[in-house]
């Protein structure tokens, strides 16, 4: 499934010279240093030298109440922000889903992980894309469904980036990054015309998913199927509010 515009080519420059998000306030990305992502949890986030495609690196650690800091990040990726509104992307390209600690390592939680991407769909505008990777351990359900044909939105990556705004529509870019990264990309709909157009083919697709699923293995079944079940209901529901809206009979 394609909108209209190329999807976002990502720079290979190394990222360098970190420093704490908190130095520099006017950037979009501070709004994501300290987000709460879960009970006493909050993400801590670094910035890097922009680079060459304007595009600005980043990194988010876990700080926690009770262990402290994380020693390496949880995750990292890139902010680019521009005039047009599919100019206004954010794409996660490495993602940790145990992380070490003083101590020994912690295995990241379901319910910090969706909170963290509710964090950085916040900071994707109307029109704009997110992107997150599933080519980590931590994705492997997704990456397995996508390769079995299963609607993005269905997948456990597809699903939280639906629930936070950023999946009016999903292309996967498994076969179009320069350096073999496999990123799912969202987009947050321009406005509600553009919703209201965008939903029924996502509909259609579950739709057809559903009624086609027992040929998958049956860990995904169980995985995607609920989800599957959630977008439907939430797209009819929507569907009838927007009609009701455009006065469509």
């Amino acid at each position: 499934m394609h909108l209209q515009g190329e999807p976002v080519a990502l720079p290979s420059a190394p990222f360098d010279g970190w420093r704490d998000a908190s130095e520099t306030p006017d950037h979009p990305l501070s709004a994501l240093d300290g987000a709460e992502v879960g009970q006493g949890v909050r993400l801590r986030v670094q910035i890097g030298s922009r680079i060459r495609e304007d595009a600005t690196p980043f990194r988010a650690f876990l700080d926690s109440d009770d262990l402290g800091e994380t020693l390496a990040p949880v995750f990292g990726g890139l902010h680019h922000a521009g005039a047009a509104p599919a100019q206004n992307w954010l794409a996660v390209t490495e993602f940790a889903g145990t992380v070490p600690v003083t101590g020994g390592e912690v295995e990241v939680p379901e319910g910090i992980d969706i909170r963290s991407v509710e964090a950085l769909a916040d900071l994707v505008p109307p029109g704009g894309h997110l992107l997150m990777e599933y080519g980590s351990t931590h994705r492997r359900i997704t990456a397995r469904a996508l390769l079995q044909d299963v609607p993005p939105v269905a997948t456990p990556l597809g699903g939280m980036m639906f629930a936070t705004g950023c999946g009016v529509a999903f292309t996967d870019l498994r076969t179009t990054t320069a350096d073999g990264t496999r990123l799912l990309q969202g987009y947050r709909p321009l406005d509600t015309a553009h919703e209201a157009h965008r939903a029924p083919e996502m509909l259609a697709q579950l739709e057809w998913f559903m009624d086609h699923s027992a040929e998958l293995d049956w860990d995904l079944q169980l995985k995607c199927r609920p989800l599957a079940e959630a977008a439907i209901t939430v797209l009819r529901s929507r569907l009838g509010v927007l009609a009701a809206a455009f006065d469509v009979n």
